[in-house]
C-alpha cells in the first residue's frame, strides 16, 4: 500500500487549532484563578486525556495560566491560550520514547531526495513533496500525547506529557 503523504500531511494538520487559542495573551490577565475541579474535570473530559498530577495541582491550586499558556474554554472549547504546537487530535495517543522512532527517522532522513538521482527537475519535485509530507507527519506524531504548555522561545518550549 502506498501512502500519500501530502494528503496525511494535511490531515494530521488538522489537529491543531489556528483560532484564538493561537494568539498569544493579551497580558491582561497574566494569573487568572485556579480552575474549579469541575472545569478541570470538564477539559479533561473533552480533550479526552488525564492531567498529571503535578499539572492538575497547579490547576486546581495556583493558577489556570500565568508563566505558562492559560488553560481556557472559549466556544471552540478547551485549550491553551498562546499555543499554536498542540495537535489536539494526537492528544490521546501516548507521547513517544526516542528510543521507539530513531532507526525511522535515521531510514527516512536516508531517503531524502536528491535531484540528482531524478531523470528530471519535474520527477524529482514530485518525490520531494512526498518526502517532505512524510517528514512532516513524523514530526507531529513525535509530539503525540504532548501539550505545549511554554513558549521560551528560539524554538523551546515546555511540555505537558499525558500519561
Amino acid at each position: 500500500m502506498t501512502i500519500d503523504w501530502i494528503v496525511e500531511a494535511q490531515r494530521v494538520a488538522h489537529g491543531r487549532r489556528v483560532d484564538e487559542f493561537s494568539c498569544p495573551s493579551s497580558g491582561q490577565d497574566s494569573s487568572p484563578a485556579p480552575l474549579s475541579e469541575a472545569q478541570v474535570c470538564e477539559a479533561e473530559a473533552e480533550l479526552g486525556i488525564v492531567f498529571p498530577v503535578e499539572y492538575r495541582e497547579y490547576l486546581l491550586r495556583q493558577s489556570a495560566g500565568g508563566a505558562m499558556n492559560r488553560l481556557r474554554r472559549t466556544a471552540a472549547g478547551w485549550g491553551w491560550q498562546g499555543d499554536s504546537s498542540t495537535n489536539y487530535d494526537l492528544l490521546t495517543i501516548a507521547f513517544p520514547h526516542p528510543d521507539s522512532y530513531r532507526a525511522y527517522e535515521d531510514e527516512l532522513d536516508a531517503r531524502e531526495p536528491l535531484e540528482e538521482n531524478f531523470p528530471d527537475y519535474d520527477a524529482y519535485q514530485q518525490a520531494w513533496k512526498q518526502w517532505d509530507a512524510e517528514y512532516e507527519v513524523f514530526q507531529e506524531r513525535k509530539t503525540s500525547g504532548a501539550v505545549f504548555i511554554r513558549d521560551n522561545g528560539c524554538g523551546f518550549s515546555d511540555q505537558v506529557h499525558i500519561p
